[in-house]
Order: C-alpha cells, then structure tokens, then sequence
C-alpha cells in the first residue's frame, strides 16, 4: 500500500441545519450517526470518522482538516446549504470525494441525471439507505488508494455519480451501480447512541430521536415512503430499543431536555410498540424523560393505537394523518388501502376517554374542491378533534408529484417559497432553501387556496388547542357547531378589532408575497441585501400558518376573547329571540371571557410573570367544562354562596418545560412559532385552576385535572 493510505481516511457526516434565527432542524441526527457506526463497523480503525450538524462547525473543520471524503444529508429542507458546503470542501481539496443522500432525490433514472447534473459539487449519490451504499463509496476509495480516476473506473452498487470526465461536455455520462436491498435485520446497524458516536450531540440544543423500526406499507403519493422499496416493515430488537432509551434518558434527564421524536411514520401499528411505550414511562419516572413524545401514528390498528395512549398518557398526543376526508381524493393519492373509519373511531374513542386528539389535512389534493375540503373539515371539527392542523401540499423529489404526466392529468400551478427560515450566510454566501408547492388545480383555484389558508389560521388560532375552549363549548347549547362558529367569525371579520383585521390582510399579503413563479426569480430576490436582510430579521421566510397563530395568541389573545363574547352574545341573542335571556346570557360570557383572560395568561410569552393569577367567579366553569353531555347553562351552575375564588397557577411540570422550548428556541415571534410545533398540545401550557377552598387541585379539562390531581397530592 502507498504512503498516501498510510494515515487515516478522513471522513466527515454532514446533516446540516440552518441556524439563522433559530435552530431549524432541532433534532440530534441519527441519520447520520447510522451510518457513522456502521462506518466505524466496517472500517475500524482505517478511517477518522466526524459527525457535524451545525454549518459553521463543519465550514471550519474543512478549513483547518480538509476530508477525504464528505457526505452530506440531502434533503427539501438542506439541499443547496449541503452542495454549497460541498462546494467549499472541493476549495480546500480539489481531491475530496462529496457524496449526498436523503429523501430529496428521484426514483427514475433520466430525473437523477438531470438532478445530479444541477449540482456539479456532488460527484456521488448515495440512494436510498445510506449504510451500505456511503460504506461502498469509502470501501471503493480506500481500494483506489485516493485516486479519483479509479474510483470512478466502474459503478458503486447503491450509488449513481455522472462520469467526472464528462461533467463539462453536453452529454453527461450517467453511471448506476447495482441496487442494494433493504437492511432486514437493523441490528445489523450498532447504535449511534450506545456506541457513543452521537455524544456530541447532547449539547442542550439538540433534540433525542429514536428509530424503532423501517417502512411503510402505504403508497401515499406524496410521501417519500410510499415507494415499493420501503413496503416491507423491518424493526430493532426490543432490547437495543431498551437500551438506547435508558442512555437517552440519562443525559437528556441531567440537561433538561424534555422532548423526544419517534422516527417512526406508523407507531402504534404494531405490538413492540407497546413495549417501546412502557420503556419510555420507566424512563420518565427514573430520569424526568421525556415529558412529550413528537411522532407520526398509525393509519390502521386502531386498537394499538389506542393501547400506547393509555400507557403514554400526557407524554403522547395521537397524530392522525388523515389528509382528505374525501373518499375519491384518498383513491387518487393512493391511500385506498387505508381505512378511514379506523382514524374516524380512534378519533372518537380518544374524545369518549376524554384524551387529546390531533388530525392532519392536507391541501390542495387531486380531485379535493372547495366545497369537499370545507365539508371535511366541518366533520372533524364537529366530531369534537382537539386539533385539524392543515398543510400546503409540497411537490418532492421521490414522489409522484414529480412526475409530470401525473401533474398535467390533475392540471396542477405550482409556486416556490422559501422552506420555513431555511435561509442563512455562510461563509460569506447567502444560502437558501426553497420547496415547490401545489396552490391550484382544475378543480380547486388560487382564490379556493387563499380561502382556505386564511380558514386554516383560524382554526389553528381560535380552535385548535383549545384556548378558546369554553366560548365553543357555551355555542354548541344553542346548535352553533365550530365548524359554523369558525366560519362566522370569518364572514364577520370586519366587526373585530383593528388589531385583528390587520393581522388577517398581514397574513393574506404575507401569503401571496412567499410565492414565486420560479426558483430563480425567487433566489435572485432575496440574495439582494435590503430583501435579505427582511429575512434576517424574521420579518418573511417563516411558516406563516404558525408565525399568525402565535401572533394570534401572544399579541391578540384578548382581541380574541372580545370578538368571540361579542359574536356569540350577538347570534345567541337572535336564537333566543327573549329580551330577558339577554342578561343572563351577557353574565355567561362575560364570565367565559374572564375565565379565558386567566387561563392563557403568560401562555408563549416568557416575559410575563408565571406567578398564580386569580379572580372572584359567579359561576363553577369548572364543574360545567366537566359535564360532558353539554346539555346544562353555564347559569345552571351558579355558586350556592355567591361568588368564589378560583386560582389559575402552573405546575412544577409546566414550568420545566417552558425553561427548556425558552431557553433553546428563544423569545422572538419565529421562535414562539417553533415552540408551537414542539408542544405536545397547546392545552397542555394553559394554566391549571383550582377552587381556592378547595384542599385539591384541579384541570380545566376532566382527564388532564385528574392525572394533575394525583400530581398535585403527591407533591
């Protein structure tokens, strides 16, 4: 062997983050600490392995220590930060090797070619699971002894790269190893956490994730999973899970860190889930982690699903990706195989336990119109669902929204924004990421669109959470369901406050003005200083249905409050058609309101003292939230002995938590807006309220105020 292999092949992991205005992708990268152990597996001691996360961190290390090999994470969010960084590595040796992979990547050959050949820093992708395949790239380096003109002599099996001889000629030479097949036995993977190659990642910013199995049985056409590729579901070991959990939750218990994300897209599908759940309780109880548990659920096996959440608890909050409500829509994105009234009856059993439930829609769908998405909604938000959060649909490489005969069969107009704050200087270049996304077809238009979105503010303002709750629950009495509460507080909008009308039309432009044409037009825009410098500032680039939401509750929380005891005062008034009920039906809402005021004070807002707050009460809001069957006034619950105290306070459990989100996302709009994702309900950061003569605490919320009840009288 050469001198030239007689030190170490240097290789570094790159799954970077933006980091601007805050930290983006806030999870510790697993992804890259699989294939980091599975490296140092193979390799031992042949190679000199580094993991980076945070882009300036990785910028200086290729400066000081170039690599020998660099591999970056590609995916929607990361794509030209990971090429540029690609780039900066090729500056500081023309001889490196830079290999991506991830999710943002096509499965047709002709689609690869034209990607890889827009990225002229990437010699190599990595397809697909990337342990074998970026192990095959650093096997063929070591066996070419460094020189770039063998490693390219013949195809890597799991890899594509266009021929570097040809890169500078009109036809490129496009070269496809063998592919690899799936990964069965994960064990096959040593762990990144017990191995200790992601230590370095405990740094109190970082997120855990964990990963307890591989695959999808689905075919959801705007999913990366769906292809038949990840079809088969493969798993770790109970025990390795065990494991990873319990070393989790000693570092994650010494730093504060509350959070926890599954990596897996279906959990509660399948019986080790419930064994995961029970890991993750004793964890809790020995270490204090985690206190909330961030995960996609199950689209079938309502059964399990329900199971995990009774041994969860308030850890877990069941996400149910519905997407559409619509049958026909379901077919066409080839969710036919998933049985909506499974998600529909876990909805339903969820709210009959009195736990907190979490549906997804997504928009605009092929074949989903206006008036289809509308009814849809107006049936989860019926059925009582805690939360309808809805999406924009996004086009991503490896899906069939890529792919144009499927586009033009459904005659879909796309526009490019920015990927939420997915924007940053580096190095001295403005660097920035966008995504393509759906905002018309021939059967929903641009204005249906805007509608939509605007409707979508509301409900995750207003309804979603339940900050608001009891304004809702006092409609239901007199027939106003929240679908139809929601949709005249729209229609109505101009009797709100000034307050409320400008962050609508903000919201409406804001809107409008994130869309582009092209990824060129929009590039061009903002890498010019005075537009980017309104990105820096968080002033666009954000996510804007949690950017208004978190306005909505932290600037006009109150506004809130007096639109909705004005509007409802206002419709039950003429329902009733009794001038004497107008009395009475003022006192309610006024009590409703007061109640409201005391239960979201401090709520996302770090600055405000966290100090118990109280008030005198007419009425037991407390014991009427608790009658379930909705068939009493709120006047039918009036103190015997006139008015009463009630105390609205946090727990010792609530106050860990906002130390944590605070301290690691910060206090401004943008980062309110990503704490808002990081919560496992909205409603779990309300204030809890007890009677002030009472000698035991209780919730807002029956299930919640009974486990605070056990907590309370155990501390």
């Amino acid at each position: 062997m050469s001198n030239s292999l007689s030190k170490k092949l240097r290789v570094y992991l790159c799954d970077l983050t933006y980091d601007t205005i805050i930290l983006v992708s806030d999870t510790i990268p697993i992804n890259i600490g699989f294939i980091g152990s599975y490296m140092k597996k193979i390799f031992g001691e042949k190679i000199d392995l580094s993991l980076f996360k945070y882009p300036n961190d990785a910028i200086h290390a290729i400066k000081s220590n170039p690599p020998d090999m660099i591999c970056l994470s590609n995916y929607s969010w990361n794509s030209n930060l990971s090429e540029y960084v690609a780039s900066i590595a090729k500056k500081f040796n023309s001889n490196v090797i830079t290999t991506q992979g991830g999710t943002n990547f096509p499965h047709q050959s002709i689609l690869q070619k034209e990607f890889l050949s827009s990225r002229p820093n990437t010699d190599i992708y990595a397809i697909l699971e990337g342990e074998r395949s970026c192990s095959n790239v650093v096997q063929r380096i070591l066996e070419s002894d460094k020189d770039r003109k063998k490693i390219f002599e013949k195809p890597i099996d799991g890899c594509v790269f266009i021929h570097p001889d040809s890169k500078k000629s009109i036809e490129k030479i496009f070269v496809k190893g063998d592919s690899l097949e799936r990964i069965k036995d994960l064990d096959e993977i040593p762990s990144p956490y017990l191995t200790g190659v992601l230590d370095k990642f405990f740094d109190g910013k970082l997120t855990p994730f964990i990963e307890t199995n591989r695959g999808c049985p689905f075919t959801c056409s705007f999913c990366h999973t769906g292809a038949d590729y990840f079809h088969k579901l493969n798993k770790f070991s109970e025990d390795r899970v065990r494991e990873e959990i319990e070393y989790i939750g000693k570092k994650a218990g010494k730093l504060g860190i509350t959070n926890l994300h599954l990596a897996d897209v279906n959990f509660g599908m399948y019986p080790q889930d419930s064994k995961t759940c029970e890991f993750l309780v004793k964890s809790k109880k020995q270490y204090g982690w985690p206190l909330q548990i961030n995960t996609t659920t199950g689209k079938n096996s309502k059964e399990r699903i329900i199971d995990i959440t009774k041994i969860l608890g308030e850890m877990f909050v069941v996400t149910m990706s519905m997407q559409s409500m619509d049958e026909q829509v379901l077919t066409n994105i080839g969710r036919s195989n998933i049985k909506l009234e499974h998600m529909v009856k876990v909805n339903d059993h969820l709210r009959s336990d009195g736990r907190f439930t979490i549906c997804e829609l997504i928009m605009p769908l092929p074949g989903e119109t206006k008036e289809t998405f509308i009814k849809g909604l107006n049936n989860l938000l019926n059925a009582n669902t805690d939360t309808v959060t809805i999406y924009t649909l996004m086009m991503l490489h490896g899906t069939k929204f890529k792919n144009p005969q499927y586009r033009d069969k459904f005659r879909y107009k796309c526009k490019f924004r920015i990927v939420p704050l997915n924007f940053g200087e580096y190095d001295g270049q403005k660097i920035m990421d966008y995504e393509e996304v759906g905002v018309e077809h021939k059967d929903l238009s641009f204005e249906d669109y805007l509608y939509i979105r605007v409707l979508a503010v509301l409900v995750e303002s207003l309804h979603n959470g339940k900050p608001f709750y009891e304004f809702f629950k006092f409609s239901k009495k007199f027939g106003i369901q929240p679908a139809s509460l929601l949709r005249i507080l729209y229609d109505n909008i101009s009797d709100s406050s000034k307050n409320i009308q400008k962050l609508i039309n903000e919201f409406v432009n804001e809107t409008k003005n994130e869309l582009w044409d092209s990824e060129e037009n929009l590039i061009e825009y903002y890498k010019k200083d005075k537009n980017y410098l309104k990105l820096k500032n968080g002033e666009v680039g954000g996510n804007l249905i949690y950017k208004y939401k978190s306005k909505s509750l932290v600037e006009c929380g109150l506004d809130w409050i007096n639109y909705l005891e004005q509007q409802i005062f206002k419709i039950v008034l003429e329902k009733q058609m009794k001038i004497n009920s107008a009395k009475i039906i003022k006192s309610e809402l006024s009590e409703i309101a007061n109640f409201c005021r005391l239960k979201i004070n401090a709520l996302l807002n770090a600055n405000v003292e966290t100090k118990p707050v109280e008030d005198i009460f007419n009425y037991d809001i407390l014991k009427w939230l608790d009658d379930e069957k909705e068939n009493k006034r709120l006047s039918e619950y009036k103190f015997p002995l006139g008015g009463e105290k009630l105390i609205f306070e946090f727990t010792k459990e609530q106050r860990i938590i906002r130390k944590d989100v605070f301290k690691r996302y910060g206090t401004n709009i943008n980062a309110i807006s990503k704490i808002v994702t990081r919560i496992s309900s909205l409603q779990s950061q309300f204030r809890k309220v007890r009677y002030e003569n009472d000698n035991y605490l209780r919730d807002v919320y029956k299930k919640v105020g009974e486990n605070f009840v056990k907590y309370a009288l155990s501390n």
